[in-house]
């Protein structure tokens, strides 16, 4: 691939390409990289989907901008990088109410509501906190990918952060002790910024997954926690997990390796999930926000 510099944007070495088109800018000097020159609304052919997959290993998010796409299109371009995944219906115990299309394989994330009040998208208005899709079953959803159709005037941010970098500047000693270290990873809905290590496991998705992961594509390691989903180090006594886990997770959520992406009609953002972290920042509440999202499984990690 041809590599093109634009105002702002550093360009991907280019010995991690090879071919003309399309080409790659960096976002961010550690993770990020917009893809120009790729219409996703069309089938692509095998050399450019391994492309892209190699510059996906290298920048862990990819944002390709200007596209138009149906939910087919969507479809189609995620099941590329594996098969789609149905939208995880939450535990009967957990008391969440069962949305009718929660089977669906795709999800519109919005804060839009009908005459009477009822949401018509999910996970609604205000910031998220950092966390991993999916992280909590046994099989995690290796990527994610958010289309944006409505955008507000300000705000409505994501945030990655990259989980390779905070591994990289670990100790060598703290690199030692997290080999073979397994965490418990849960989801509760409405959380906050810290999910509750308390919480009856019967009413929560949970699944115990590696402290450490190694990405099967660019053979780096990461640290796999995130404050929304991760309760404990198994192996730990409480207390003392807790205290590790603070400290772990400032190091992921360091804002020198935060690509923050500013949203416009169009965008397509995809991401890897066992390389990064995604938070979102809020926004006015009489602005509309509407974008559309699918995930693909991935592979045991244990």
């Amino acid at each position: 691939m041809e590599i093109m510099t634009e105002p702002r944007a550093q360009a991907v070495s280019p010995a991690t390409m090879g071919r003309a088109e399309p080409r790659v800018t960096k976002l961010h000097p550690i993770i990020g990289a917009q893809v120009h020159g790729v219409d996703l609304s069309k089938p692509l052919d095998e050399e450019t989907v391994r492309l892209i997959r190699r510059v996906w290993a290298e920048s862990i998010v990819l944002v390709f901008r200007n596209q138009i796409l149906t939910s087919a299109d969507q479809r189609r371009f995620a099941s590329y990088f594996g098969p789609v995944a149905e939208r995880l219906k939450p535990p009967e115990k957990s008391g969440v109410k069962q949305l009718p299309t929660w089977n669906d394989d795709l999800m519109i994330i919005s804060n839009e509501v009908d005459a009477a009040g009822e949401a018509l998208g999910a996970l609604g208005q205000g910031e998220m906190w950092f966390h991993t899709d999916k992280c909590y079953v046994e099989r995690p959803h290796r990527f994610s990918f958010l289309y944006g159709i409505v955008i507000p005037t300000e705000g409505g941010h994501t945030k990655f952060a990259s989980l390779c970098e905070a591994y990289d500047r670990l100790p060598e000693q703290l690199k030692t002790e997290f080999e073979g270290r397994m965490v418990m990873q849960g989801h509760q809905y409405g959380v906050g910024r810290r999910i509750d290590i308390n919480a009856d496991l019967a009413t929560i998705h949970h699944h115990r997954q590696p402290l450490v992961v190694t990405n099967p594509d660019s053979a780096r390691k990461g640290l796999y926690i995130s404050s929304q989903n991760t309760m404990w180090i198994e192996g730990m006594e409480r207390a003392g997990s807790e205290a590790l886990l603070h400290e772990l997770l400032e190091r992921v959520e360091s804002p020198d390796i935060i690509y923050e992406h500013v949203w416009q009609v169009g965008d397509f953002v995809a991401w890897d999930n066992l390389s990064c972290l995604h938070a979102r920042t809020d926004w006015p509440k009489e602005q509309l926000r509407k974008l559309r999202r699918c995930t693909v499984i991935g592979d045991k990690l244990c």
